[in-house]
């Protein structure tokens, strides 16, 4: 497994609290190899983790699944994950029903 830290801005506490009052317990953050290249995590309610998917953390009571083949570029890195406005509301991810997408930056691990 690699050695990462997954962090929520409170931004993205706050957004992720949202979905979960209006979604229920049943989700998933996951970082995949996707669309979005890996900047965003997709917030899934009710997922099935395919084969190829790992969990790495959990976050605000929802688990993290990484796609495997991204872990050497996670490796001995943060995730920070934050959230804002998305006015396209083009994502599968389900925040996006709220107005708001998640992003996230990769920073290296502190030594």
């Amino acid at each position: 497994m690699a050695q990462l830290s997954i962090v929520l801005t409170e931004a993205a506490e706050s957004l992720l609290a949202d979905a979960r009052e209006r979604l229920g317990d049943d989700l998933t953050l996951v970082i995949g190899n996707g669309c979005c290249d890996s900047t965003a995590p997709f917030l899934f309610s009710r997922y099935v983790a395919g084969p190829a998917e790992r969990p790495v953390a959990e976050v605000g009571g929802v688990p993290v699944l990484l796609d495997a083949a991204l872990v050497d570029l996670f490796e001995g890195r943060e995730v920070v994950i934050d959230a804002g406005a998305d006015p396209g509301g083009d994502s599968f991810s389900c925040e996006t029903e709220l107005g708001q997408r998640f992003t996230m930056q990769r920073v290296p691990l502190p030594a």
